[in-house]
């Protein structure tokens, strides 16, 4: 058993034990829940529609994690078949992907150029993004997708820094078929507690983490800006420094 299976056991062991600050509140619990209603209704299908749309980034009251466990705790009851239920999430995850690595790929460039200036994203930083994600954009991609939250971020960077679209589909297939292959395990393993999986989603602590973010980021600007104010400075002090003619120069051209 994986070490994702054992914390998710642990979790669902204790989680009545849990603070209520880490559970989904009441208000958006229903909703979390129809995510699971709509995969054991629709089945494969269903699965698919769910992961779809959160790899094109349509915002779900529950995470496809969520929604593939239960679909694996499904396969046990035959209500899915399991390599149906992998299939599903594969195929979802890499069209869903793709269809916002495209639609990035075509509007993602030239919106950041014309408006990232605003928010600290200069033509010289996106160049040296461009730079980083073609050298190391493909392991971004298979081990970053693995990141809570990050899935949607990669595709949309893999498409406005030109990602070869082969690379990125061969990446992404291999990383949800990891993805696919732990979650629907850990459903089976967990049979009818994966259900819970669906409360242990704080989604009322996503505007602070937001905001958190977007402090992070303001203070990383500011710390750049005086950065680069400071290297400009010494930049222009050398320059400046180096027109001036020695002083023994100077008092030969007195004489």
């Amino acid at each position: 058993m994986g070490s994702p299976g054992m914390l998710l056991i642990a979790i669902f062991a204790h989680l009545s034990q849990l603070p209520g600050w880490l559970l989904t509140p009441g208000w958006p619990l229903p909703a979390a829940r129809a995510i699971g209603h709509f995969v054991h209704a629709h089945e494969a299908i269903g699965l698919f529609l769910v992961i779809f749309a959160e790899e094109l980034g349509i915002p779900l009251p529950a995470p496809g994690d969520a929604a593939i466990t239960y679909g694996g705790y499904l396969t046990t009851t035959g209500a899915i078949a399991l390599p149906a239920a992998f299939a599903a999430v594969v195929a979802a995850a890499t069209l869903g992907s793709f269809c916002l690595y495209l639609l990035s790929r075509r509007f993602g460039h030239p919106f950041l150029f014309r408006f990232g200036p605003y928010v600290g994203l200069t033509g010289e930083r996106l160049a040296a993004a461009e730079r980083a994600f073609q050298r190391w954009g493909p392991w971004a991609i298979i081990f970053g997708r693995h990141i809570p939250g990050m899935r949607i971020v990669l595709s949309a960077f893999a498409g406005i820094f030109e990602v070869s679209p082969r690379v990125f589909v061969l990446c992404v297939l291999i990383s949800s078929s990891v993805w696919a292959a732990i979650f629907l395990e850990i459903g089976r393993m967990l049979g009818r507690n994966s259900r819970q999986l669906f409360r242990v989603v704080p989604a009322h602590l996503l505007p602070l983490a937001l905001l958190l973010i977007i402090v992070i980021y303001g203070l990383w600007l500011m710390v750049d800006h005086r950065r680069r104010h400071l290297m400009e400075a010494r930049r222009r002090r050398s320059q400046a420094s180096g027109r001036r003619p020695p002083k023994a120069e100077s008092r030969t051209a007195k004489m």
